[in-house]
């Protein structure tokens, strides 16, 4: 059902969560996984920060003896590279962890999670 599937991740205790339930999805699945960062600002600063925060992504998905495929990283607006990245590599499903922004927060800064899972052309797990 799926082959490949995406984790969106940012480091974030919901992100780390997202992570557990691709691999557990890809081990019931026989799936490989890629893991997609993105930085907001393009300096190496920030894309060095990101490639730290992809790796940790990694080496759980690799400590759970899942299939990694690719670890990429980004910059620019999160939710548009996740879903360009999605396209590129044909995922069957994207997961990513909510970032629980309050009922405003969503409201005035829009989710990222939101405009993925809107957006996509494929399922997306969002995990709490």
């Amino acid at each position: 059902m799926y082959r490949r599937i995406l984790v969106a991740y940012d480091g974030s205790d919901h992100a780390k969560k997202a992570v557990v339930h691709a691999a557990a999805l890809a081990k019931a699945f026989g799936s490989s996984v890629c893991v997609i960062t993105v930085a907001v600002d393009p300096s190496q600063a920030s894309l060095d920060k990101a490639q730290k925060i992809a790796s940790e992504a990694a080496e759980a998905l690799k400590s759970q003896g899942v299939a990694l495929e690719e670890v990429a990283v980004r910059s620019g607006t999160p939710a548009t590279e996740i879903l360009n990245y999605a396209e590129e590599k044909g995922v069957d499903l994207i997961v990513m962890g909510s970032r629980g922004l309050s009922a405003l927060q969503r409201l005035v800064l829009g989710s990222v999670s939101q405009a993925v899972a809107s957006r996509a052309r494929v399922p997306v797990l969002i995990v709490r």
